[in-house]
């Protein structure tokens, strides 16, 4: 149904997700030399909260597999993404009790500790994230977000799911790619960063990644999937410890 007989996606969503994307496809990643996925924009259902997004078919080709490593060249192509994005002046105006036991009261025990230390320190994360400038970020770049298209000029990486983008320190987007090669590349768009402000901002970037997926248990523990919830968190659990340390704190 798309021009010249394209495919096209429908995405079902919150509106106030479904505009955030169409407005990121259109008015941002529209205004760099990238390749990305053509937004052909949103409807309302009628609802009022609810509608759609339409967007080009991208294919069922990702950047990789469950469990995989976010490959080098993802990691030159995001510096590019954040270093374009950086100086887009229309971004910088804009954007924007359980009954436990023993093994989950532990896990659980371990992260109030983590969550404590993190507070007191809190400051050393925001210094950390200072190190960088501000770009737009995605916010969920895993692997199952990102498609990878082959084109005449080489591989284009098609990140989908904007819904929880912003503006702010790379950090989170950060978390799994290789440090030297998005240094290398950044440099490109910002003369004489350093290495060691991108090796800290992918520790904060996996700290936030934690952070994140622990606060979704929380929400599924609170609606009733107890076993799901717990059986993660026990996972989460020794992660969050080891992304503490890795900031040079004690737990």
């Amino acid at each position: 149904m798309g021009p010249g007989g394209s495919g096209i996606v429908a995405k079902w969503c919150p509106r106030a997700d479904g505009e955030l994307e169409a407005f990121i496809y259109r008015e941002v990643l529209d205004r760099l030399s990238m390749a990305s996925v053509c937004c052909h924009g949103f409807i309302d259902d009628g609802s009022g909260d609810y509608g759609w997004l339409f967007l080009e078919d991208g294919g069922i080709k990702r950047v990789a597999d469950k469990g995989e490593s976010l490959p080098m060249a993802f990691s030159h192509w995001l510096a590019l993404l954040h270093g374009s994005a950086s100086d887009l002046p229309l971004l910088c105006q804009s954007i924007r009790k359980q009954n436990w036991g023993d093994l989950d009261r532990s896990a659980f025990d371990t992260m109030l500790v983590c969550f404590e230390v993190l507070e007191r320190n809190w400051h050393i994360v925001e210094e950390r994230c200072e190190g960088l400038p501000w770009t737009l970020v995605h916010c969920d770049l895993q692997p199952k977000n990102v498609l990878v298209r082959n084109t005449a000029s080489g591989i284009a990486f098609l990140p989908l799911d904007w819904e929880d983008a912003g503006w702010g320190a790379p950090a989170p987007d950060l978390a799994e790619i290789d440090a030297v090669s998005y240094w290398s590349t950044a440099q490109r768009t910002w003369p004489g960063i350093e290495l060691r402000r991108v090796d800290e901002q992918v520790v904060c970037g996996v700290l936030f990644k934690i952070l994140s997926a622990v606060g979704w248990e929380m929400s599924r523990l609170a609606a009733g999937s107890e076993e799901k919830a717990t059986r993660r968190l026990r996972i989460y659990a020794p992660r969050l410890t080891a992304s503490t340390q890795g900031l040079g704190l004690e737990v």
